[in-house]
C-alpha cells in the first residue's frame, strides 16, 4: 500500500484495509438485525387470523376498485337473503339543477332473466319506457331495477355469462343479481328477493311496483293509480283481478294437491304488473318464513297476491289500467296505453318494444 504525504511531515501510513473489514462486519451486523426483526413481525401479522382477514380484506377491497366495479358488485350478505350483484344507490337522493332534492316514491322492479333474451330485453327497456327512469332526473320520484337470479349454467364468478353480467352492472348500475338459481318454478322466491331489496335498499319509497320483463309500462301513470292513494291502500295490492281461476295439476303452472288441495284459486293480481304500499310488502317478508334453499308454492302472482296477501290482512283489488296476462301490444290495447285508459301492456317482445314507443310517440292509429 502506498504512503501518504502531508505537506513536509513525515509519512504516514494508513491501514486502509483494516478500516473496509471493519465497515463492512458492522454493516452486516446491522442487516442481519433488521431481517430477523422483520421476519418476526411478518410471522405475528401472519399468524393472527384477524389481522390477515384485515389485510386479505383490504386486497379485495382494491382489487374492486381497481375493476371499476366496487359499487356496483357490492355482494349483501343480510341473513339468508344475499344478493351477489346489488346496485344500492339506485334509491338515493336526486338533487336537480335547481338544488331541489327528491326521494323515490315508487321503486319499479322488473324481474328480468339471465342469458341473453333477457339482456336484449332489459336493453329494449332502458331505451324505451324506461329512459326516463334511467336518468333519474327526468322522473325522479320513480326508480327503476331490474332483478334476476343465478344463472345455472354460470360455473362460477370467472365464467363468461358472469363476467357479461358484471359488465353490463358496471355499464347501466342497473341490475341486481339474488343469490338463487333463477328458474320458471322459482318465481315466488325471486317475488321475495324483489320486496326483500326493496324494503332493505330504497325505504324511502312509499310504493313497490312489481313488473315482468316482456311488459311495456307507463311509469308516468302510476300517481294515477287511486287505490293506492286511499287510506286502504295499507290492506291491498293493486292489479288485474282473477277469480275463479281453477287449479291445473299439469303442465307449466301445475300444482300439486298437497301444495293446494283445493280446485280453485282464491283471488289474485296477474303477475305482470302488480302494485303495493311498502307497509303491505314489510308485513308480507315478516310472515314469508321461506327457506331460500327450496322454493316456496310454484306460482307466484297467487302465492305472493292472494296467499301471503290473505296472511297480513290484504287483498287483490282490480284495476282496469291494469292489463290482463293476455293483453298484448295489439293496436287498440297500443292506443288505450296512449289515452292513459291502460297502464300497461304485456307480451312484449323486445322488439316491438321500439314499435310501441314509435307508436306512442308519432301517435299511429
Amino acid at each position: 500500500m502506498a504512503a501518504a504525504e502531508t505537506g513536509g511531515g513525515p509519512r504516514v501510513r494508513l491501514s486502509t484495509p483494516i478500516c473496509v473489514r471493519n465497515l463492512l462486519l458492522v454493516t452486516l451486523l446491522i442487516t442481519a438485525m433488521l431481517t430477523a426483526t422483520l421476519l418476526i413481525a411478518s410471522t405475528s401479522l401472519t399468524g393472527n387470523p384477524h389481522c390477515a382477514a384485515a389485510t386479505d380484506n383490504r386486497k379485495h377491497q382494491q382489487s374492486l376498485y381497481e375493476n371499476g366495479s366496487a359499487r356496483t358488485t357490492h355482494i349483501s350478505t343480510s341473513g339468508q337473503w344475499r344478493f351477489v350483484v346489488n346496485n344500492d344507490h339506485l334509491c338515493e337522493a336526486v338533487v336537480d339543477d335547481d338544488g331541489v332534492t327528491s326521494l323515490p316514491v315508487y321503486v319499479v322492479v322488473v324481474h328480468s332473466r339471465p342469458g341473453q333474451r333477457g339482456r336484449m330485453q332489459r336493453d329494449a327497456i332502458r331505451v324505451t319506457w324506461g329512459s326516463s327512469l334511467h336518468r333519474r332526473v327526468a322522473e325522479p320520484d320513480i326508480r327503476l331495477a331490474f332483478l334476476l337470479g343465478r344463472d345455472r349454467k354460470c360455473r362460477g364468478v370467472a365464467s363468461p355469462c358472469s363476467e357479461a353480467l358484471r359488465r353490463e352492472s358496471r355499464l347501466y348500475r342497473d341490475v341486481i343479481v339474488a343469490d338463487f338459481i333463477d328458474a320458471y318454478r322459482r318465481l315466488s322466491l325471486k317475488s321475495l328477493f324483489g320486496l326483500t331489496w326493496a324494503r332493505r335498499h330504497c325505504r324511502p319509497a312509499r310504493y313497490v311496483v312489481k313488473v315482468d320483463d316482456d311488459v311495456y309500462l307507463r311509469p308516468e301513470l302510476l300517481p294515477l293509480v287511486q287505490q293506492l292513494r286511499f287510506d286502504s291502500a295499507d290492506s291491498v295490492i293493486v292489479g288485474s283481478l282473477n277469480v275463479n281461476s281453477t287449479v291445473q295439476r299439469r303442465g307449466q303452472w301445475r300444482v300439486h294437491e298437497r301444495q293446494f288441495p283445493a280446485p280453485v284459486f282464491p283471488a289474485y293480481c296477474s303477475g305482470n304488473v302488480y302494485a303495493m304500499a311498502s307497509s303491505v310488502a314489510d308485513r308480507i317478508l315478516t310472515v314469508a318464513k321461506t327457506d331460500v334453499k327450496s322454493a316456496p308454492f310454484p306460482l307466484e302472482d297467487v302465492y305472493v297476491t292472494a296467499l301471503l296477501a290473505a296472511s297480513v290482512g290484504a287483498r287483490c283489488v282490480n284495476d282496469d289500467a291494469f292489463p290482463r296476462w293476455d293483453v298484448g301490444p295489439t293496436q287498440t290495447n297500443v292506443e288505450r296505453l296512449r289515452n292513459g285508459s291502460l297502464l300497461a301492456v304485456h307480451n312484449v317482445h323486445y322488439t316491438q318494444m321500439y314499435d310501441v314507443v314509435r307508436r306512442l310517440n308519432n301517435n299511429d292509429r
